[in-house]
């Protein structure tokens, strides 16, 4: 079984990342941007570059007029990734339209916001996370 990592952010100005971005200021965080994707990663039989062009194009993925995409993380230095996912999210619903869509060779799936942070520190970006990005309630974080 391959992975794949599929990363959709937006072409306009993403006003949660923005509205993030200055909560954590008034928090008294000293953040110097803030930026969101949606992060899916897929488990799938075959071949994934082959996948890959196929998973870019599905518009219930990636609305080509204002979604850009990448099909790998282009880690910045001074930057810490932090990937918050649903606990126990295994996709269903999005997964069974995926196949009806022709991608079959998708096995299981994952889904999640990414939040890119630039800060000084992993101690700040996991304080941010704690207080702000994430209910542990039910949503895991990891740091890539």
């Amino acid at each position: 079984m391959t992975n794949v990592e599929l990363f959709v952010g937006l072409k306009i100005p993403d006003t949660t990342a923005i509205t993030t971005f200055h909560t954590i200021e008034r928090m008294g965080i000293g953040v110097n941007k803030v930026k969101r994707e949606i992060y899916y990663r897929f488990d799938i039989e075959g071949d994934a570059s082959r996948f890959s062009d196929k998973v870019s194009k599905i518009d219930v993925l990636v609305n080509a007029n204002k979604n850009k995409f990448s099909l790998k993380l282009d880690k910045e230095e001074g930057v810490f990734y932090i990937l918050v996912k649903e606990s126990d999210d295994k996709c269903s619903g999005l997964l069974k339209t995926l196949h009806k869509l022709g991608l079959s060779e998708i096995k299981s799936m994952e889904k999640g916001v990414l939040w890119s942070l630039y800060v000084d520190s992993l101690d700040i970006a996991k304080e941010i996370a704690s207080k702000l990005l994430f209910n542990e309630n039910y949503q895991d974080i990891e740091v890539l």
